[in-house]
């Protein structure tokens, strides 16, 4: 049977969404996709490239499944006391995508009686990449929500604790601040910025393909490669000595623990 959505928020990760879910239109069928959103040239945008229907806080459509996507400062508490008298928890079942907002957050306000999905996509989800870490509430489960999250990547249904961890564990922009310095290494080393960008992208993807091959832990491969007195283990021992991998997990931590004091900061 085809979905009915109903979106509240059309910010850029909605618009994501939505755009991987017209796109697997063929695996996916939606009957109906409204958008409640407060800026009137982001839903004519959303209405002009995916055909959604806007709605308004006093819209009742008999949704399948309701997604949460404003940002956390924004005021919760009047969004999820509206859903919570619009819609029916016997028919409808609540996805969350506010960062930081847990599920006991989300049930003080709408009750006991909705399943709950809780979830940050992953940015790459225009991609074949990208797992996103899912909680669900007593009252959900898997069957209510996984044909609709399968359209933006890689749902993992894990304990709630360990959802902020993963969103703060998997933004890619970790891996595009390496491939920005690694460029500039190749710059400064005297390569053309063209022929290092080439480079570095292909190393980093051929590099993780490998991995993936071989399928063991990167020490194992770092063994094989580091010589004595050789290229790679020069090279380590400068990263090393730099604080390389201390850096990168303080920026994972840092992140980690910003996505729950979103949650704390939230209205």
């Amino acid at each position: 049977m085809a979905a009915t959505l109903y979106f509240i928020g059309g910010g850029n990760m909605v618009t994501a969404i939505i755009e991987a879910i017209r796109k697997n239109s063929a695996n996916y069928a939606v009957d109906a996709l409204h958008v409640q959103e407060i800026s009137q040239q982001r839903i004519e945008d959303l209405q002009q490239r995916f055909a959604v229907t806007a709605a308004d806080p006093s819209s009742t459509p008999d949704a399948d499944i309701v997604i949460i996507g404003i940002r956390p400062q924004d005021d919760l508490t009047t969004v999820l006391n509206s859903v919570a008298q619009r819609f029916d928890p016997a028919r409808t079942t609540i996805v969350s995508i506010v960062a930081g907002y847990t599920i006991a957050q989300l049930e003080e306000h709408l009750g006991h009686d909705f399943g709950i999905a809780r979830i940050i996509p992953n940015t790459l989800t225009t991609t074949d990449y990208g797992y996103s870490g899912v909680a669900l509430n007593e009252r959900a489960t898997t069957e209510d929500v996984d044909a609709f999250l399968r359209n933006f990547g890689k749902p993992l249904y894990v304990e709630e604790r360990l959802i902020d961890v993963i969103t703060g564990f998997y933004p890619p922009n970790l891996v595009y601040h390496f491939i920005d310095a690694y460029v500039d290494a190749g710059v400064l080393a005297g390569l053309p910025r063209d022929i290092a960008k080439a480079i570095a992208l292909d190393t980093v993807i051929g590099g993780t393909e490998f991995l993936k091959q071989k399928d063991v832990l990167p020490q194992v491969l770092l063994n094989i490669n580091n010589s004595p007195g050789g290229v790679g283990i020069t090279q380590a021992y400068t990263l090393n000595k730099a604080g390389f991998a201390a850096a990168v997990q303080s920026a994972v931590l840092a992140a980690v623990n910003r996505t729950t004091a979103l949650g704390r900061e939230a209205h």
